[in-house]
């Protein structure tokens, strides 16, 4: 550092471009060499000898460098000397191989200068270690190929929507059902699945959509053989830092014997086979509650509905359906009685007199 005089009489502290040169190199990051196009030597920095692992009493010379390269780097990468002697610059990333057998990526740019003859003379270059940048982007493709053999081995679908919900990237979907990406635009996905499971599947979607929650529900799809086959699809929201949602992903996942809606899956044939009926109240002996009956339970016991979903073992959006008189889904017997004893539980007492309409009241 030194002082230089200014015209006012004071003064300025300024660097000299060797010590912004180690601020940087001390990072162990970089490195930089110059060299006589003409001859083997080059003089390198400290830097630059931290990242190939080399002694700075090390004389290095260009043979020795394009030795270090990894051997199967070899044949793409070992003409660099050559191609800045023919005057052209390059910009290359590449393994070398150090002394002690550790093995490191570099990204190595370099220019020519010409001399006064208008030949390649003089060569400089600078060297960055891009090691953690290459086990990072390795770390995530190991997830990546992870993630795509759990999905090939339990998934029929993987799918990715839109943030509104729309379809986006479903080409195995494509493959499964036979419909072209213009069919399946909006909602023409639903003219794949069992018009007996349609509104239901709808319903489903739109009420995870609406209220950003997974989705998690089966039905019966065409599939391009002709044959309905029974899937269980789930799907969940990913969110951008501030909540939105940027896109929906999902699989659908093969479900042979029984769905949970307790309809037999299609056998050969490619006639659909009917769902088993509901739970009947006959069957248990209990009543079933009324929409409006659970809305005012939760008022009375000043339950979230996050608080009954959990007490019942049920989604939010299994309860946004079940309040809502004007769904068209029907739903489970043994859901609502779920939903029922929680509430009983919670100190609500259900009344279902004859000729009157159903009520509730504090137990």
């Amino acid at each position: 550092m030194r002082q230089v005089p200014t015209e006012g009489g004071g003064s300025s502290r300024t660097f000299s471009s060797r010590h912004f040169l180690k601020l940087v190199e001390d990072t162990g990051k970089v490195g930089f060499w110059s060299a006589d196009l003409r001859t083997e030597r080059l003089d390198a920095s400290l830097g630059l000898y931290r990242i190939l692992g080399l002694d700075p009493a090390f004389e290095m010379t260009f043979g020795f460098g394009l030795d270090m390269i990894h051997p199967e780097d070899q044949p793409a990468h070992r003409d660099q000397i050559a191609v800045l002697r023919s005057g052209q610059p390059i910009s290359r990333e590449f393994r070398i191989v150090r002394p002690d057998r550790t093995q490191r990526w570099i990204l190595h740019h370099a220019e020519v200068i010409l001399g006064p003859d208008g030949l390649p003379s003089q060569g400089m270059g600078v060297v960055f270690d891009v090691t953690e940048r290459h086990d990072a982007m390795n770390a995530l493709m190991q997830r990546h190929d992870r993630l795509n053999a759990l999905i090939a081995a339990t998934a029929s679908v993987f799918w990715v929507n839109k943030a509104n919900g729309e379809p986006s990237e479903m080409p195995q979907w494509m493959a499964l059902t036979g419909q072209t990406h213009a069919q399946m635009q909006g909602l023409g996905w639903l003219d794949a699945i069992h018009p007996e499971d349609r509104a239901r599947t709808q319903a489903a979607w739109m009420t995870a959509v609406e209220h950003t929650e997974p989705y998690n529900t089966d039905y019966r799809v065409l599939c391009a053989d002709g044959i309905y086959r029974w899937f269980n699809a789930r799907g969940a929201p990913v969110l951008n830092r501030d909540g939105s949602v940027r896109e929906w992903v999902g699989v659908c996942l093969k479900m042979p014997g029984r769905s949970r809606y307790g309809a037999p899956t299609a056998g050969t044939d490619a006639s659909p086979k009917p769902p088993a009926a509901p739970v009947s109240v006959a069957s248990t002996g209990e009543e079933l509650p009324t929409p409006g009956q659970i809305r005012a339970a939760r008022g009375l016991t000043g339950m979230s509905k996050d608080d009954l979903a959990a007490a019942s073992k049920v989604s939010v959006s299994t309860l946004n359906r079940l309040e809502d008189p004007a769904s068209s889904v029907r739903p489970r017997a043994d859901t609502l009685l779920a939903v029922r004893r929680a509430l009983e539980r919670a100190g609500v007492e259900f009344i279902f007199e004859p000729g009157s309409k159903p009520g509730i009241r504090e137990a």
